[in-house]
């Protein structure tokens, strides 16, 4: 990852001596996500991984097995089983892993959307720092798009953002996958192509992350697309029905794809280019983590806590403790044996090194995404040895519920597909006829819609009904346990009180919803075979695939060696420009080193002293009178888009985006709060800074305040009794 006070604007395609496109600082990216009926490679499991070995079928992107009698060279067959021992220990990934990747990264999307969302007025419409049709015409990267170019005003801009937070969504629960996994890849490549400014390597992290799941079956498990697919497919009529538990191949097949051998190489890259680029002495004499502590624009107040508390001696443990772990991840997650025990270690490793992070600094997304690319991990084993633990700890149970309501009937589908562990067995209840003087009232008494007993005690009479009945099915359901307290807080903690409202009206529920008609599709176990051409039309779009992620992995070896300071000058090359756009439109970009080689030991931060119309001083960006002295903070409180824009304004090569942007938005004061008086005539904005304390001390020093911007209303004269504008003041250079 990039230097934090780099600007991601300055290097730009064939900028650097001997290299191609050096892109913009920030970090990585890439495309496509294939669903359950798209062909995806058919592959048993790698041994040891909880299933046998087993190739990719001809038609699902592999090519066919050579005929048996056919001749082959011992070097063609070392070939062979060099490429199947590849593609079993790098190229399979369990489709669970898969999904909960999905759901994981789903999540993370919607959160970063929200927070980009509270801050969208200053930073990404026309009333911020920088207007859309300015940046149009002086883009801030080479071969840059973005959709959000197209939205101008304030609530133009809520807008995209809620079309945005709405695909993100969509990815989460898995609905239309590959079209919403798509387009959350191009949503946030456009945001960051918006203002490439703000960008830091967390940014190119989100991007390549949703880059590489385009390419991936995410929906397969644990989605509304699976969902569907399973009711399509499978159309239980009976009891008998609801006993058949066999999945569907789409929903057990681990996949098999060039992609996921990408996904983990660059997860692993990212770590072995941030321990060789930190070759500076400040961390090999173990003092990075100290200096770190002091960034008052960056850190949280957990960190300032923590620097106050923390001995020196000890913030040196924890600087070589940094690169120690960061060496073992990469170990961890190439090895091709043990992987039951590495994984676990990377997977932990990641969480703890960038949780640690994510509660000191303020990275953006960089710390979050990192454990959500964690998630890609997980192999059979894992999630074996999981279902063996929850096992050990749920009851069987057996759900009885009204064979004469339709209603009931569905909601026991619905439960077949949720059962994943096969702890649920249904039993059909009937009405019993009515005598004497039930009879004379004309009816019979209806079982309830369901309720539930123990399985694994014949002889426990317990019989569970309302809410325990439905807190008896959550518990035997994977995960239900957890899921139980959401369930009672969106029934607003009456589920037994809602589940009795919908049991005596379940005749008119499942007229309502069409469920009282004749079953339509295919029987439960029924098959259909695919057409020859729909085979063909698959076998095509997997190779069209698999060459793609292909070209992408070249071009992001390509611009990892070209970005990273740490590889040999005569590796470096001029890349062609097709290769540039590959990289630079998505912002996929492969330069890591985060505080490399050295960390920062210079803080500062953007401070503005604007007189108002009614002579006060004041800065608009807090509301406070300006503070131009830094050596005395206890962290600023920025968080990381105010900071990083700050940090990136006050350099050289953006100074054509303080005027007019930086410089009308600081005008248009008066416009966000509401008040005339608040209207400024003059301004100075400074970049100030200071240098961190030493090692062993906690004293800031050398404050010193550099005006970058200084602005005088023209014409302007004081009202009575108000003193005249001070001269402007002369504009220096901050990178001094």
């Amino acid at each position: 990852m990039r230097q934090p006070d780099e600007d991601p604007s300055a290097a730009e395609p064939g900028a650097a001596s001997g290299s191609g496109a050096s892109a913009p600082p920030g970090e990585g990216a890439s495309t496509g996500d294939v669903p359950p009926d798209e062909g995806a490679p058919r592959a048993s499991e790698p041994p040891g991984e909880g299933a046998s070995t087993g190739g990719v079928p001809p038609g699902e992107g592999a090519p066919p097995a050579p005929e048996g009698g056919a001749a082959r060279r011992p070097s063609e067959g070392r070939l062979r089983r060099v490429g199947r021992w590849i593609k079993e220990h790098y190229c399979t990934i369990d489709v669970r892993t898969l999904g909960l990747f999905r759901l994981v990264l789903g999540f993370l999307l919607a959160s970063d959307c929200v927070r980009h969302w509270a801050e969208a007025s200053w930073i990404y419409s026309n009333d911020g720092v920088l207007t859309n049709h300015y940046h149009l015409f002086h883009p801030s990267s080479g071969y840059n798009f973005s959709l959000y170019h197209a939205f101008s005003s304030t609530g133009e801009v809520h807008v995209a953002f809620a079309l945005s937070l709405f695909c993100f969504l969509c990815f989460f629960v898995g609905w239309h996958t590959r079209l919403f996994s798509i387009l959350s890849f191009v949503l946030v490549a456009s945001r960051d192509n918006r203002i490439v400014m703000i960008e830091n390597g967390g940014y190119v992290v989100v991007n390549l992350i949703t880059c590489w799941a385009m390419f991936m079956p995410t929906g397969r498990r644990f989605s509304v697309d699976a969902l569907i697919r399973s009711y399509r497919e499978r159309r239980e009529r009976t009891a008998a029905d609801l006993a058949d538990r066999r999945r569907p191949e789409w929903a057990e097949r681990p996949y098999v794809s060039g992609i996921v051998l990408l996904a983990i190489l660059n997860l692993a890259t990212i770590y072995y280019f941030n321990v060789v680029n930190k070759s500076g002495q400040i961390w090999h004499r173990g003092e990075t983590v100290h200096y770190v502590l002091h960034l008052d624009r960056m850190v949280t107040g957990l960190a300032v806590i923590a620097r106050e508390l923390i001995p020196f001696w000890a913030t040196k443990g924890l600087t070589w403790s940094v690169l120690v772990v960061e060496a073992l991840l990469v170990t961890w997650i190439l090895s091709p044996y043990g992987r039951r025990f590495t994984r676990a270690l990377a997977m932990g490793g990641m969480w703890a090194l960038h949780g640690s992070f994510g509660v000191m600094m303020r990275l953006g997304p960089f710390s979050w995404f990192m454990i959500g690319w964690s998630f890609l991990l997980p192999t059979a084993q894992h999630w074996d040895a999981l279902e063996r633990w929850y096992r050990r700890r749920a009851a069987p149970r057996v759900v009885v519920y009204d064979g004469d309501s339709p209603l009931a009937f569905a909601l026991m589908r619905f439960l077949v597909r949720l059962d994943g562990l096969e702890l649920l067995r249904f039993e059909e209840a009937r009405a019993v006829p009515a005598s004497g003087a039930e009879a004379a009232g004309g009816g019979e008494p209806r079982p309830e819609l369901f309720e539930v007993r123990d399985a694994s005690d014949p002889g426990d009479g317990r019989v569970f009904r309302g809410a325990a009945a439905l807190r008896e099915i959550a518990q035997a359901l994977p995960g239900g346990r957890f899921a139980w307290p959401l369930v009672r807080a969106l029934s607003l903690g009456a589920p037994g009180a809602l589940l009795g409202v919908v049991s005596r009206r379940r005749d008119g529920i499942a007229r309502y919803f069409g469920l009282d008609r004749a079953p339509r599709g295919r029987a439960a176990g029924a098959a259909e075979s695919p057409s020859p051409l729909a085979e063909r039309l698959a076998g095509g779009r997997a190779i069209a695939r698999e060459v793609l992620v292909a070209y992408l992995g070249l071009c992001a070896v390509s611009q990892a060696i070209n970005e990273n300071k740490s590889v040999p000058a005569f590796l470096k090359h001029r890349q062609p420009s097709f290769v540039q756009a590959t990289i630079l439109y998505p912002r996929i970009l492969q330069g890591w080193g985060m505080f490399a080689p050295n960390p920062i030991t210079e803080d500062g931060s953007i401070s503005v002293d604007a007189i108002t119309i009614d002579g006060r001083h004041v800065d608009p960006f807090t509301g406070l009178p300006p503070d131009l002295n830094l050596s005395d903070a206890r962290g600023l409180g920025l968080g990381q888009i105010q900071q990083d824009y700050f940090n990136r304004i006050r350099l050289d090569r953006n100074k054509p985006y303080r005027k007019p942007g930086l410089q009308d938005y600081l005008l248009r004061y008066h416009e966000r709060t509401g008040r005339p008086e608040d209207e400024l005539v003059a301004f100075d904005v400074y970049w100030v800074r200071d240098q961190c304390p030493k090692p062993g001390e906690s004293a800031a020093y050398k404050n010193e305040a550099i005006p970058i911007l200084s602005y005088r209303k023209p014409g302007y004269r004081p009202a009575p009794g108000l003193p005249a504008l001070p001269p402007p003041l002369r504009e220096a250079s901050a990178e001094k």
